[in-house]
C-alpha cells in the first residue's frame, strides 16, 4: 500500500509524522517545565509561610521577654506556638491552605500528626542534612502539595518545653509532666515541624491555564512550519519530479521527445531535470539518425530484384519486402508478428513439419548454401523456391533473413 501512494502523499505523511512526533516532544517537556516551575513556586510559598510563622513565633516571645510578662492560664493564648499556630489557622482559611505546627511529641492533640506527617517527623529527625521535605502526594484522595519545615528548639522554646520543673505552674496543672511528652527538650534539638498542605486544585488550575497557553502558540507554530516546509517540497521537489513524470510518460506514450523541461533551480532535482533535457535531447538525436538508417535500410530491401524475409528465432516476421508480397500474394502488414511456417508446406523428408525449428537446429555448413523449397501462396498454391538463410548476430538478440528467389 506504501508503495502505491504517491510522492506527494508520503512526503506528507512523514512531514506530518515527524513534526507531530517533535510536536508531542516539545509540549511534554514544556508540560514538565510549568509542572516544575508550578511546583518550585508552592515550595517558595510554603518557605515564606513558613518564615512567617516562625517569626511570629519569635516576635511574640521577645515581647513577652521585653514586657516582662508572664505566662498563665488566662494568657494561654499568647503563648507564642499557640499564637503562630492560631495564626496559621486564620491565614489558612482565606488561602485555602492548611498550617499548623505538629511533633510526634504532641502537646495537644490538635497538634497531632497524621500518618504522613508522623512518617517525614521521623524522617527528618532521623537526619541532620535535610531540613525540609517537599512533594506531591495525595490526601483523602485529593492530590495535595505537602510541606514539612523542621523546628529547632532555642531558648524561648524551653520556657515551656524544657526542663518540667522551669514551666510556668499553669502548664504543669494542665499538662502533668508524668504525662505529657513535650518536655525536656534540648537547646538546637528538633521539636517539630511547621507543616504546610496546599491543595493541587489551584495550583493544577494554574497549570492547565498557562501550559493551554503554550500549547495553543506551540500548535500553531507547528502547524505553520509544516504548512509552509509542505509548500516549500511540494515548490521546489514535488512539482519539479511531477512534470517530470509527466514528460516521461508523455515521451513513452507518443514516442516524441517534445521540448525540454524549465530547469527550477540550481540544485540536485535542477540537476536531475538538466540531465533528463540532456538525455532527451541525445535521443532526438539518435532517434533521428535510426529512422533515417531504417528508411534507408527499408529503401534498399523494397528496391531489391529478391524476396527478403527477415525473422526472429521464434520465427515472427519483422521483414517482408515488395518482391515477397510479390511472390506470395500477401501485404506486409498481413505478416508481421506472423510465423514464417505459415509461408512454407510441411515436407516430411527435409525439415518435418516446421521450416522455423529446423533452422534453428541447423549447423553452420547449411547456412552456406541455396535450398530448394515449397512454399504457398496466400490462396494455398505451392511456388517453388531457392532460399538461403543468414544469422545477423546482434549481440543480444540475433535474428535471420531469407533471401528467396521463384524458380
Amino acid at each position: 500500500m506504501w508503495r502505491k501512494l504517491k510522492l506527494r502523499t508520503k512526503v506528507n505523511f512523514l512531514l506530518v509524522s515527524v513534526l507531530v512526533g517533535l510536536l508531542a516532544i516539545s509540549l511534554t517537556w514544556q508540560y514538565r517545565q510549568h509542572k516544575d516551575l508550578i511546583f518550585s513556586e508552592a515550595q517558595e510559598k510554603a518557605r515564606i509561610i513558613v518564615a512567617e510563622a516562625t517569626r511570629t513565633r519569635e516576635y511574640i516571645s521577645n515581647q513577652l521577654q521585653k514586657g516582662d510578662i508572664a505566662l498563665n492560664r488566662e494568657r494561654y493564648g499568647m503563648i507564642p506556638v499557640v499564637v503562630a499556630n492560631r495564626v496559621g489557622q486564620i491565614v489558612a482559611e482565606d488561602l485555602t491552605y492548611t498550617i499548623r505546627h505538629t511533633s510526634n511529641r504532641y502537646r495537644n492533640a490538635a497538634n497531632a500528626p497524621d500518618p504522613y506527617e508522623q512518617a517525614k517527623l521521623s524522617e527528618l529527625s532521623s537526619r541532620e542534612d535535610v531540613d525540609h521535605i517537599a512533594e506531591l502526594t495525595t490526601l483523602e484522595g485529593e492530590p495535595v502539595f505537602r510541606y514539612l519545615q523542621a523546628a529547632r528548639a532555642d531558648a524561648s522554646c524551653l520556657e515551656c518545653h524544657g526542663q518540667p520543673t522551669e514551666s510556668p505552674l499553669f502548664l504543669r496543672d494542665i499538662y502533668p509532666p508524668d504525662q505529657d511528652p513535650a518536655y525536656d527538650y534540648q537547646i538546637g534539638e528538633m521539636i517539630g515541624a511547621v507543616s504546610i498542605v496546599i491543595p493541587m486544585t489551584q495550583l493544577e488550575d494554574r497549570l492547565a491555564s498557562s501550559f493551554n497557553n503554550t500549547l495553543i502558540i506551540t500548535s500553531a507554530f507547528f502547524c505553520a512550519l509544516i504548512i509552509g516546509l509542505s509548500l516549500l517540497i511540494q515548490k521546489t521537489v514535488i512539482n519539479p519530479v511531477s512534470s517530470l513524470s509527466d514528460r516521461i510518460r508523455d515521451v513513452r506514450e507518443t514516442g516524441y521527445f517534445i521540448e525540454p523541461i524549465s530547469v527550477p533551480n540550481q540544485d540536485e532535482v535542477g540537476d536531475l531535470v538538466t540531465s533528463f533535457n540532456t538525455m532527451m535531447s541525445e535521443l532526438d538525436e539518435k532517434t533521428h539518425q535510426l529512422e533515417e538508417s531504417e528508411k534507408r535500410f527499408r529503401l534498399m530491401t523494397e528496391i531489391a530484384r529478391d524476396a527478403i524475409v527477415a525473422f526472429l528465432p521464434n520465427g515472427q516476421i519483422f521483414l517482408f519486402n515488395r518482391e515477397a508480397e510479390k511472390i506470395f500474394g500477401y501485404q506486409q502488414s498481413e505478416l508481421l508478428g506472423e510465423s514464417l511456417d505459415r509461408l512454407f508446406a510441411p515436407q516430411v523428408d527435409m525439415y518435418g513439419p516446421s521450416l522455423v525449428a529446423f533452422i534453428l537446429q541447423a549447423d553452420a555448413d547449411w547456412f552456406q548454401g541455396v535450398h530448394a523449397f515449397v512454399g504457398l501462396r496466400r490462396d494455398q498454391t505451392p511456388v517453388e523456391l531457392e532460399i538461403s538463410v543468414n544469422i545477423i548476430d546482434t549481440g543480444d538478440r540475433p535474428f535471420y533473413t531469407a533471401i528467396l528467389r521463384q524458380v
